[in-house]
């Protein structure tokens, strides 16, 4: 998910960026005023790159949550199904199509149970794809300044 991306690399940027001008100040290479000026841009910008991950991950929580009891109640039909037709009290042959349709269903929630959990547990943009470098003027921090 490409939002989630985004405000994991804000989250990055803003570390980056902080760690760097940290670094900086320490050698005495930035006057105080231009520290606490991009301190405070820096900051607001890891602020909402947390906020914006948080409010993401929230979601897909849910749709994670939703899609795992979706997945259980088709796998149980599932066997359910398969133990009927296994002690003969439906036949094969005519639920040969309802077989599949629940199979292609639970491997597709299986699938997406799988996706979800990998945005959700993700904690740096490179488990989704990489960086995706905003340009600070584009960004809630960056307009503020202005």
């Amino acid at each position: 998910m490409r939002k989630l991306r985004v405000a994991l690399s804000k989250k990055e940027k803003a570390e980056q960026l902080l760690s760097k001008l940290e670094k900086l100040h320490e050698r005495d290479e930035v006057d105080a005023e231009h520290y606490e000026a991009l301190q405070e841009e820096y900051t607001a910008l890891l602020d909402e790159g947390k906020a914006e991950f948080e409010k993401i991950t929230e979601k897909l929580s849910t749709r994670l949550d939703a899609s795992k009891q979706r997945l259980e109640a088709f796998s149980q039909e599932l066997d359910d199904l398969q133990v009927r037709i296994k002690v003969g009290e439906l036949s094969e042959r005519k639920n040969r199509a309802r077989l599949k349709k629940l199979r292609k269903r639970v491997r597709g929630l299986e699938k997406q149970v799988e996706e979800l959990g990998t945005l959700v547990n993700a904690t740096s943009s490179k488990e989704l794809g990489g960086f995706v470098d905003i340009p600070l003027k584009r960004t809630k921090a960056g307009r503020r300044k202005k």
